[in-house]
């Protein structure tokens, strides 16, 4: 199943070039994400069950600018046991593929908060295309972090970037990289592809260390615990 829906890049969704962030792309994914879960039943104001986001690569092929409309797919391609796989695809109004992205999943239930395998009939109602995709493969690289660093910034845990899953949302995560990254790459934000790979949830008031590493062509954050020093999520940025 493919479903598609129709957008629009607001003001809020641009940088200063007029061109759509990094973190807007992420809102539309976790959108239309969203809208094929509550389609076959697994809206999470509804169902006890519902996708937990492990990781992301997205290409960019040209950047929407504001006022654009843009036309949205997205579908699975695998659904096994406890995981999945779901691509996004967005075109202009008159065609043009601009992005592409992968993402991967893990399922759990709600109240439990624990990882659950998928029904049959559940698996059944997303009726998965596993031979449309734009990527060739379905299980994203996990990614490394850097040996060295340039430099690392601390930063406090906002409540407006907490979700109904009382964590920081994934979208954020893209947001606290640009705050992170050197201004003059930030703000011309030309980057052609990114990946990013989530791995223990940030909540409220958590106090993380962001480090920054550059290398020929690529940006790479690690964002940390100050706590503990475990690794909340990689992001990198290719140019």
């Amino acid at each position: 199943m493919v479903v598609t829906e129709k957008f629009y890049i607001g003001y809020r969704d641009v940088d200063a070039n007029l061109n759509i962030k990094n973190s807007a792309i992420l809102n539309i994914f976790e959108d239309i994400a969203g809208i094929h879960a509550s389609q076959v039943g697994e809206s999470i104001k509804d169902s006890d069950t519902t996708w937990l986001l492990t990781g992301y690569k997205v290409k960019i092929f040209k950047r929407p600018q504001y006022g654009d409309r843009l036309v949205v797919d997205t579908w699975g391609t695998e659904i096994k046991s406890i995981t999945a796989s779901r691509e996004f695809e967005i075109r202009s109004e008159s065609g043009e593929v601009l992005i592409i992205g992968l993402s991967n999943w893990v399922h759990i239930n709600l109240r439990s908060k624990k990882i659950e395998k998928v029904s049959e009939k559940i698996a059944k109602s997303y009726e998965i295309e596993p031979e449309k995709t734009n990527f060739g493969e379905t299980k994203l690289e996990k990614l490394k972090s850097p040996e060295s660093f340039e430099y690392e910034k601390e930063y406090t845990i906002d409540w407006n970037w907490i979700d109904a899953n009382d964590h920081m949302n994934n979208v954020f995560y893209m947001d606290l990289a640009d705050i992170v990254l050197p201004d003059e790459i930030s703000k011309e934000n030309i980057f052609t592809s990114f990946e990013i790979m989530y791995k223990k949830e940030i909540k409220y008031k958590d106090k993380v260390k962001c480090l920054y590493s550059e290398a020929v062509g690529e940006s790479t954050i690690v964002i940390k615990s100050m706590e503990d020093d475990e690794i909340h999520s990689i992001i990198k940025l290719y140019r």
